[in-house]
């Protein structure tokens, strides 16, 4: 699926153009660069665009009312007014309306639909209005839109270095996430800032309409309709919707037994180079549950450092709090947890330690900086502040200054033998799919569970 952004000249000059391209689970900007010509601009998108695309223009492109205000207009006013981002009226008194509802009738001919109503993650090739001001206040939770179309030069590249950033730093957190992007670097003044802006908003429209595929109306507002002209605006993620009420609907895929491996490794090995190739942020994380003696739980986050045989490796510290629960009750739990596959896996069985050579072989893989850490921190120890731990490093650093930094004696791997493997997949209406693999008599039996 791919995304085209316009910032389009609404009356005469160049149009920003943007290309992102969803490659697994990620959005990779393809594209970024500028068009005159509106026929110019429509094959560049056709040239571009496949057979499966959301192209979101920021321009009115549908205009039957003679004078006045559209719906839509009025609508944004009623709701982005207060962060100063109610857009500009459209009618058919104002110079440009040909020009903008010319280019959308234009992609119409080429195929591209209006998508006002379609279907979160629909197939085919659709168009959208959309507005960068009311976006960005949106999507980046703003209290004012970022005035750098107005103002003085200075004034202007300041707030265009801040969208700038948010582009790079913000949407790569965000769902759909932007892969993070090279973009062009703001230009003391002159045509080449207006240029840059041009880009810039061109990204935002991009990301606008993959938004809107992606999540349709759960999490984007339609203002307007098709006959009267509308204006796609995704919606603002603040903390005053009720714990209640945040919940996310899983589409992207299902599983089928038929189609999964026989051996449960097999399938965890194939999940987790697809989190990698994903470009997921450190997809080896887990969450790792254990108890005590007397079955009091406790969890954390670890990273896993290798996979061998059935059996699933991670080191810490032995006299941590993980470590004495382990001592205690080798019967243990990992999560892994990734979201924007719509996937977890949980995986249960019994935890040894690994030999001291392989910890030690491990150990000396760390970056000098890790196991001068592993000799300061006492782990799951009370200290007096943070001024403790920066000492005991420098003592570490000293002791061991020039020479080999040896592995700690309470420091080591542990090894999680799996009994028990289960792949769950998101799937609408929380019937998600949940298949689970138990170790027998030496092989992997595969049963599916009730969600």
């Amino acid at each position: 699926m791919r995304f085209v952004g316009i910032d389009f000249g609404w009356e005469r000059g160049a149009s920003g153009l943007a290309l992102l391209d969803r490659d697994g689970t990620s959005l990779k900007l393809r594209e970024l660069e500028l068009r005159e010509e509106p026929r110019e601009i429509v094959r560049w998108v056709e040239e571009r665009a496949g057979e499966d695309a959301v192209v979101a223009i920021d321009a009115p492109t549908v205009i039957p009312n003679k004078t006045g205000m559209r719906e839509a207009d009025r609508l944004t006013q009623e709701r982005y007014g207060r962060y100063d981002a109610g857009c500009y009226p459209a009618s058919r008194a104002r110079v440009y309306w040909k020009r903008t509802t010319g280019f959308a009738k234009a992609l119409e001919r080429a195929g591209f639909a209006h998508g006002g109503e379609m279907a979160a993650r629909a197939k085919g090739r659709w168009q959208i209005e959309v507005y960068p001001h009311a976006a960005a206040v949106q999507l980046f939770t703003l209290r004012r839109i970022l005035k750098y179309k107005r103002g003085t030069v200075a004034g202007r590249a300041e707030a265009l270095g801040e969208l700038r950033s948010l582009l790079l730093h913000r949407l790569p957190l965000a769902t759909p996430r932007l892969a993070p992007p090279e973009l062009p670097e703001i230009p003391k003044g002159g045509r080449a800032l207006k240029q840059v802006e041009d880009k810039l908003d061109a990204l935002l429209c991009a990301y606008v309409a993959a938004h809107w595929w992606y999540w349709g109306r759960t999490r984007n507002d339609v203002l307007g309709d098709a006959a009267r002209g509308y204006i796609v605006v995704p919606h603002r993620r603040t903390g005053a919707v009720p714990l209640s009420d945040l919940r996310e609907s899983y589409l992207l895929a299902g599983l089928d037994e038929s189609a999964m491996a026989k051996d449960a490794i097999t399938q965890f090995e194939e999940w987790f180079e697809q989190a990698r190739t994903a470009g997921l942020p450190e997809p080896n994380a887990m969450t790792l549950a254990t108890a005590t003696s007397n079955g009091e739980p406790s969890a954390r986050v670890v990273l896993l450092k290798g996979l061998e045989g059935n059996s699933f490796v991670f080191y810490s510290n032995y006299e941590s709090q993980k470590g004495r629960e382990l001592d205690e009750n080798q019967r243990a739990a990992l999560v892994f947890y990734w979201p924007e596959l719509e996937r977890q896996v949980r995986i249960s069985g019994t935890v040894s330690r690994v030999s001291r050579e392989e910890s030690e072989a491990y150990f000396r893989s760390r970056p000098e900086g890790h196991r001068l850490g592993a000799w300061a921190s006492e782990q799951s120890a009370v200290v007096g502040g943070r001024a403790t731990l920066e000492a005991a490093l420098e003592q570490a650093r000293v002791r061991f200054a020039g020479g080999e930094i040896p592995l700690p004696p309470s420091w080591g791997g542990y090894r999680l033998k799996a009994q028990a493997i289960e792949f769950w997949q998101g799937r609408p209406d929380r019937l998600h799919d949940r298949i689970r693999y138990r170790a027998s008599g030496g092989v992997w039996l595969i049963e599916r569970l009730s969600p």
